[in-house]
C-alpha cells in the first residue's frame, strides 16, 4: 500500500468492493463494466470508501486479479489478512485513464464518449452526451441538448452512428449520427 502517492487527475469509477474472498485478504470487486479489462491493466487502484471524494483516496499496488463468478478478485500489497479486507467492504474501486488497455478501432470507452457534441447528417446540434446506457442489446447514447430537460436516446449502433472523433486534441471533435432533431 503507497499511501504518499497522490491520486491522479484521470481517475475512473470502474467497480466496487462487495466484500473478502478467502482468509489471505483478496477483496471481491463488483465491476461496472460487462468487460472489466482495466481491472486487470492497472497496477494501482484507488480506494474511496463513500461519501469521500477521490482526493482523498487511497492507492494500493495490486498483485494479482482473477475474474471469478462475474465478480473480479484482487489482492492488493499490504492485505494480508480477511478483516483488512474486509474493512474495505463498500470502498469505491478507481483506475487511472491511462492504465487502461488500448481499444480496438471500432471500439470506445464510455468515459471517452461523454460530454461529445452529437451533431446529424444535416449538421443540427443534437447536444452533448450526458451519459451511456445499454439495453441488453445495445449501448445508448444519452444526449442532452441546452434546451431540452429530458435526454434523447441514441442507439449506439452502426446504421446509426456515421463517426466518432473523441481525440483530444482535436477541437472538431464530435460524433455524426443519422437521426432527425424531431426524434
Amino acid at each position: 500500500m503507497t499511501q504518499t502517492m497522490s491520486s491522479p487527475d484521470d481517475l475512473i469509477l470502474v467497480g466496487h468492493i462487495l466484500d473478502a474472498q478467502g482468509i489471505k485478504g483478496l477483496v471481491k470487486i463488483k465491476p461496472y463494466s460487462k468487460d472489466p479489462a482495466a481491472l486487470f491493466s492497472s497496477p494501482i487502484v484507488w480506494l474511496v470508501k463513500p461519501p469521500e471524494m477521490a482526493v482523498s483516496s487511497r492507492p494500493f499496488a495490486v498483485k494479482t486479479a482473477k475474474e471469478h463468478s462475474g465478480h473480479v478478485l484482487l489482492a492488493l500489497d499490504g492485505l494480508t489478512d480477511r478483516d483488512q479486507a474486509s474493512a474495505l467492504k463498500g470502498s469505491e474501486v478507481y483506475v487511472s485513464r491511462a492504465n487502461f488497455p488500448t481499444e480496438d478501432p471500432d471500439s470506445f470507452y464510455w468515459v471517452d464518449l461523454i460530454g461529445l457534441p452529437v451533431f446529424n447528417l444535416q449538421g443540427e446540434n443534437l447536444g452533448l452526451v450526458s451519459e451511456l446506457m445499454d439495453n441488453g442489446a445495445q449501448s445508448i447514447l444519452c444526449v442532452r441538448a441546452p434546451d431540452q430537460k429530458e435526454d434523447r436516446l441514441i442507439p449506439f449502433i452502426e446504421s446509426v452512428i456515421q463517426s466518432v472523433n473523441k481525440n483530444a486534441d482535436d477541437p472538431d471533435r464530435k460524433i455524426i449520427v443519422d437521426w432527425q432533431l424531431d426524434w
